[in-house]
């Protein structure tokens, strides 16, 4: 599921954009059904994507785009132009999982199931660079500071942030060395389900959700590898999401729980509906 307010920017691809929504929507796929439907606030169909089949997290958007890896095929399709079919289809060289495109729609990242990761053009379709981020199946993806930076999850239980920067200059020669990770996070002992991000800039947190039922919080600033929080849970986490204000952390479980834990100090009930002066007894 994609979530947000999507905006129609038609000079990025020269394409009429998919539509021109002035409200937040909401991305969902039925991929046993092989369409993806947009849906407004009363949750009624706007527009509906044909051969659409991804994978958990295999669904973006990308401004007026909207981009799919399937699950069972090494493809990537793109919706654009009004149309329910798909605008063109490229193939990577391996079958994808998540996927994500940047803010400004230039560019598209999935992440393998052999653990490298591919980055793309959008507007072409063509393969700029393809480098080993993992050991194992990368399992998330996530920008932060305005696209600066690239995080990445994978089933090796390990975290990366890449600088954007730095994974463009490798594109653009032959002759670069691979990317080296900015930042490596190894706190997890199972695999990293997902990851979420509340901006700040340089103090952007990011929330990391893992098998091994914890839900860890790390500030992209810090080169340390501890983490500024944990919250352990009952059952293996497989989502999370973070307050965009930095007040909270939410995370579901396997076993169809979600679970909220503060990150800011939240005063006591009585002394939240209060008004002058007695802390509050008892």
């Amino acid at each position: 599921v994609s979530t947000g307010r999507l905006r129609a920017h038609p000079r990025s691809w020269g394409l009429n954009p998919v539509l021109r929504p002035t409200a937040a929507m909401l991305l969902a796929a039925a991929p046993e059904q092989g369409v993806a439907h947009l849906l407004d606030e009363q949750g009624q169909v706007v527009r509906s994507f044909k051969d659409c089949r991804p994978g958990p997290r295999g669904l973006c958007t990308a401004r007026a785009a909207v981009v799919s890896a399937e699950a069972s095929r090494s493809f990537t399709h793109v919706w654009a132009g009004g149309k329910e079919q798909p605008q063109y289809r490229c193939q990577a060289p391996e079958r994808l999982g998540p996927i994500l495109a940047t803010s400004d729609a230039a560019h598209v990242v999935g992440g393998a199931v052999s653990g490298k990761l591919y980055l793309w053009q959008l507007s072409t379709g063509r393969l700029l660079l393809a480098w080993n981020g993992h050991f194992r199946g990368v399992t998330a993806l996530a920008t932060v500071a305005a696209d600066g930076y690239l995080v990445t999850a994978g089933e090796d239980a390990i975290l990366h942030v890449w600088s954007f920067a730095s994974l463009l200059s490798a594109a653009a020669s032959d002759a670069a060395p691979p990317p080296r990770a900015l930042r490596t996070w190894t706190a997890h002992t199972l695999s990293v389900t997902d990851v979420a991000v509340a901006e700040c800039g340089p103090h952007s947190l990011i929330a990391s959700a893992s098998l091994d039922q914890s839900l860890r919080v790390w500030r992209l600033a810090d080169g340390v590898r501890r983490c500024l929080h944990r919250v352990e849970a009952s059952a293996p986490l497989t989502a999370a999401a973070i307050d965009p204000a930095h007040r909270a952390l939410y995370a579901g479980t396997s076993e169809g729980r979600l679970l909220r834990s503060p990150l800011l100090h939240e005063p006591a009930a009585g002394a939240a509906a209060g008004g002058g002066g007695g802390g509050g007894g008892g």
